[in-house]
């Protein structure tokens, strides 16, 4: 038996949350949608990647998947992962380039390098030349609308899971009120934690320019997101009159 792509089948699933999330602009999130996609060789090796959304897109992806990358797919060698990743960037380029074709062929890419772990009897961090463990990690969740009381609370579990860094949303409508979480969050923290903050693209350039003039006393390791992320010169402002990450 070979190592053909001999069958894809992809799922979509709705993840309902414990309670509605919100930030800045993407609104409230009722569910998660999750994607999977499962390939199997002909040989029998399978795999399962995944993807996820907000709550809105999943349709399209689990679509795309089906109609517009099973018939390409099928027959080919599952074990060119990087080769079909390729493949599949310019089968779609004309529609593509980023969107729902990145969640589309990431559910698959996964599923694939899936298959060549199981093959190779190692994890996926392994296959991947990973062998460093400098790199650090912070926990963050979809947490602009809660009270302070219940920002603290959400911290204070990260730091009880072991992270020594944090990140929490920012893009109130009042930048006081950002000011006033991000100083609450720095004081409870301590001075030793790791602190990022990140607006969903919520603000103005002149308004992200005044936030930061208003938070960098709080030790602040980087502002993600304060604009829209294609607003390229926009950042070059920011930058340039703050020299803020």
């Amino acid at each position: 038996m070979g190592t053909k792509i001999k069958n894809i089948d992809c799922r979509l699933f709705n993840v309902p949350l414990p309670e509605v999330l919100s930030d800045a602009k993407h609104g409230d999130h009722t569910h998660f949608e999750l994607v999977t996609t499962t390939i199997t060789l002909e040989d029998g090796s399978e795999g399962t990647g995944y993807t996820y959304t907000g709550g809105k897109g999943g349709h399209a992806i689990k679509a795309m998947v089906e109609h517009d990358f099973t018939s390409f797919l099928i027959g080919k060698d599952g074990t060119k992962v990087e080769q079909l990743f390729e493949e599949m960037e310019w089968h779609i380029h004309y529609v593509g380039r980023g969107g729902i074709d990145a969640f589309a062929i990431s559910s698959i890419d996964i599923a694939l390098r899936d298959i060549r772990c199981k093959r190779k009897g190692q994890p996926l961090h392994q296959m991947a030349g990973g062998a460093d463990h400098s790199c650090k990690a912070y926990c963050g969740g979809i947490d602009l609308q809660f009270p302070i009381p219940k920002l603290l609370k959400n911290i204070e579990g990260y730091l009880a899971s072991g992270f020594k860094a944090v990140k929490i949303k920012i893009g109130r409508e009042k930048l006081e009120e950002d000011l006033e979480r991000i100083k609450a969050v720095r004081e409870f923290i301590g001075p030793d934690v790791t602190f990022m903050v990140d607006a969903n693209y919520a603000m103005s350039v002149e308004k992200a320019i005044k936030a930061i003039e208003g938070f960098q006393q709080y030790d602040i390791t980087w502002f993600e997101e304060p604009i829209i992320p294609d607003d390229y010169q926009g950042y070059g402002k920011i930058f340039d009159e703050t020299g803020f990450p």
